[in-house]
C-alpha cells in the first residue's frame, strides 16, 4: 500500500516545509473530503414481482493523493437479483483530484424483483441492500511537527509540541515534549482514528513512513525498521476504529537545531451506503 502524496488543500496550498508549525490543528487539509458519495439511488423503491429497476451510485474524488479503488459491488441483495453492472470510468481508471477538478465515477446496476412464486404468500415484502466501496489511500501532514534538539545543560523547561490533521476519512494526532536533549530519547505519541462516514478496515494493517530518518533511527543503521523503540512500519488496528502507540525520537549533535517531522499513514477505507425497497404482489 505504498502511495504518493501529491498535493494538499487550502488557499495557500501548503507544501511540506513551506510554513513553520507550532501546535497547529488542520481539520480540513488534504483536502478534507476524501472519496465522497454524492448519491446512491434506485429508480423505483416499490417493485412488483419480476420488475427490474436501475440502481445508481455516484462518487466524487477529492483525494489529491493517488487511491486504489477496488471493484464496487452490491451485497445483501436478499429478494433481488443483480442482472448487470457498468461503471464509468472503470474503478481502476479513477483519476486523482486537482485544484480545479474532482473526478466523478458513476456505477449502475440492473436489479430484478423475485417472481410471484417466491413471495411466500405475502402481499408485500421489504428488503435493504448495500454497496461496498473500498479503497487504499494515505494521509500525510503538510505542516510539520517542529521539534528542537539541544544540549541537556541548555534546557531549562520543556513543553508539548503537537499537531492534528485530517483528510475527512481519518484523523491523526502526534505529540512530543520539546526540546529533546541531544543523544537522549523522547517518546512520540501517535494516534489515528476514524473521522468520516466510513471505517478503517480492521483486516488491513496500517503502514507508516517517517521523515527525517535520522530522528527516528534508534538503531543507527540508516533506516527505520520498526524494531526496538523505533516507530512501527506496520500496525494492526486494535481499538476497533483506530490506533494509539508511542515510539522514540532522538538526535545526536551540538547546539540548538530544529527538525521538521512528517508522518505518512497508508490505510484501507470502506464505505457501505444502503437502500431499502418494497416488493408488492400484483
Amino acid at each position: 500500500m505504498a502511495l504518493t502524496v501529491s498535493g494538499c488543500t487550502g488557499a495557500s496550498d501548503l507544501l511540506p516545509g513551506s510554513q513553520e508549525n507550532s501546535d497547529q490543528s488542520e481539520p480540513e487539509q488534504l483536502p478534507g473530503r476524501g472519496l465522497e458519495i454524492n448519491s446512491f439511488t434506485i429508480s423505483d423503491q416499490t417493485l412488483t414481482p419480476g420488475q427490474t429497476a436501475e440502481v445508481s451510485l455516484e462518487l466524487q474524488n477529492y483525494h489529491r493523493e493517488e487511491i486504489e479503488l477496488d471493484e464496487i459491488n452490491l451485497y445483501d441483495l436478499g429478494l433481488l437479483s443483480n442482472e448487470s453492472k457498468t461503471c464509468s470510468p472503470d474503478e481502476s481508471d479513477l483519476e486523482t483530484a486537482t485544484e480545479n477538478l474532482n473526478p466523478i465515477i458513476e456505477c449502475t446496476w440492473t436489479v430484478e424483483a423475485p417472481p410471484e412464486g417466491e413471495m411466500g404468500g405475502f402481499s408485500q415484502r421489504s428488503a435493504s441492500f448495500s454497496a461496498e466501496v473500498s479503497y487504499d489511500s494515505e494521509i500525510e501532514n503538510y505542516r510539520p511537527l517542529d521539534v528542537e534538539f539541544r544540549p541537556l545543560d541548555d534546557i531549562e523547561s520543556t513543553n508539548q509540541k503537537s499537531i492534528s490533521f485530517s483528510n475527512g476519512e481519518v484523523q491523526v494526532q502526534a505529540s512530543v515534549e520539546s526540546p529533546v536533549p541531544h543523544g537522549q530519547e523522547k517518546t512520540l505519541s501517535y494516534q489515528i482514528s476514524d473521522a468520516g462516514d466510513g471505517r478503517l478496515l480492521q483486516e488491513e494493517a496500517l503502514e507508516f513512513d517517517y521523515s527525517p530518518v535520522e530522528v527516528f533511527d534508534m538503531n543507527d543503521d540508516g533506516s527505520v525498521d520498526g524494531s526496538g523503540s523505533e516507530c512501527p512500519e506496520t500496525q494492526d488496528i486494535i481499538l476497533g476504529s483506530g490506533l494509539d502507540f508511542g515510539c522514540s525520537i532522538s538526535l545526536d549533535g551540538s547546539g540548538t537545531v530544529t527538525r521538521s517531522l512528517y508522518f505518512t499513514t497508508s490505510y484501507k477505507y470502506v464505505k457501505t451506503p444502503s437502500l431499502s425497497i418494497t416488493v408488492v404482489s400484483e
